[in-house]
């Protein structure tokens, strides 16, 4: 990128990398260091031309909820059960009254990777519908 004149680099964090989240304490570290790292990288490569900026989604309607259901469901509460209660619970906190779908994420990623986003570096815009606004 730097003999090119310049570049997009776009890292993934999670709003859970701006705020941590009980029970979630490695998962919440590994995003705010992509977070750090966005930031020291976007002023390392700024004089060359190059972005740096991370996304932070919200939860997305995966099948990595599938995996969390198992973990946290409390006892006599079936996996699946409480992965319906969670994204109820996603879907009752978010503004915008939807979860945030890949769609949204590759919009952002779309956004940040074009022109008009020259301007830009260093950030970490939320794509969650308005959960999380800072």
């Amino acid at each position: 990128m730097i003999a090119r004149g310049g570049g997009r680099i776009i890292n993934i964090s999670s709003t859970s990398g701006k705020h941590g989240v009980a029970r979630f304490a490695a998962y919440c570290a590994s995003k705010f260091a992509v977070r750090g790292f966005t930031q020291a990288l976007a002023l390392e490569l700024a004089p060359h031309n190059i972005t740096v900026n991370a996304i932070c989604p919200g939860l997305i309607a995966t099948e990595r909820i599938d995996e969390m259901a198992a973990a946290l469901a409390p006892r006599g509460v079936g996996a699946g059960e409480y992965r319906q209660t969670m994204i109820s619970g996603s879907q009752a906190s978010v503004p915008l009254g939807r979860m945030t779908e890949t769609s949204d994420v590759a919009n952002m990623a779309a956004f940040l990777a074009s022109d008009q986003a020259a301007f830009i570096t260093g950030a970490s815009p939320n794509v969650d519908g308005g959960v999380h606004m800072d």
